[in-house]
């Protein structure tokens, strides 16, 4: 099978950065975050003429935001955070990561509610290929409304109960919102969802957003 170069570019370029994270990893491992990030510049600066897409300026600026945060560097992370969304985004995963990646760093900087809106933000992005990763940011919601002391807002319920649907489960009878989707959340941890050809059947009837 013929691929364009443009395709075997990204192609080879994924397949070296993900060989090349696992560098990246131990030494974040090891609290040698400013080594980490100067692998991400490097591998970045040697590729950039292949990353037609930003595919994999993204990546990196993902991981910077990531680096930055567990390095405790907060200020920082939530720059780069500001950084990876110039990007743009490539998919609802990238968005949604975004939106989880900005609210824990805004929350550890003390910005809870502004945190909420972050989420609430990426949120609102709709992806159906991508709908089980949805799961990330609506646990993070959860999370950062009981610190707040207020519920999940209602709005959301439409979006648990198509993360439900695409495991073929029903949003579980809770007390709350915010308990009902930490249920689903294990529930989704024990099962496979549907594949391509069932959930794109449901979004022709219209039973997923």
């Amino acid at each position: 099978m013929m691929v364009c170069a443009t395709c075997l570019d990204r192609l080879e370029v994924q397949e070296a950065y993900d060989y090349k994270s696992l560098d990246i990893i131990n030494l974040e491992e090891n609290e040698r975050y400013d080594e980490a990030l100067a692998c991400l510049d490097a591998f970045l600066e040697a590729n950039r003429h292949r990353d037609h897409d930003r595919w994999l300026a993204r990546s990196i600026a993902r991981n910077r935001a990531s680096i930055l945060f567990d390095a405790g560097r907060y200020a920082e992370a939530e720059q780069a955070c500001e950084a990876w969304a110039q990007l743009g985004f490539g998919d609802g995963w990238d968005r949604w990561m975004h939106g989880f990646e900005k609210a824990q760093t805004l929350d550890a900087l003390g910005r809870p509610r502004e945190a909420v809106a972050a989420l609430e933000d990426a949120l609102r992005y709709r992806d159906p290929k991508n709908l089980p990763a949805v799961m990330i940011p609506l646990v993070a919601l959860v999370a950062l409304s009981e610190k707040l002391g207020q519920p999940v807002d209602p709005k959301w319920r439409s979006l648990a109960e198509a993360v439900a649907k695409r495991y073929r489960a029903e949003l579980p009878a809770a007390d709350s919102l915010g308990k009902a989707i930490l249920e689903l959340d294990e529930i989704t941890r024990t099962r496979k969802p549907k594949f391509p050809d069932e959930w794109k059947k449901d979004e022709l009837e219209g039973d997923e957003p």
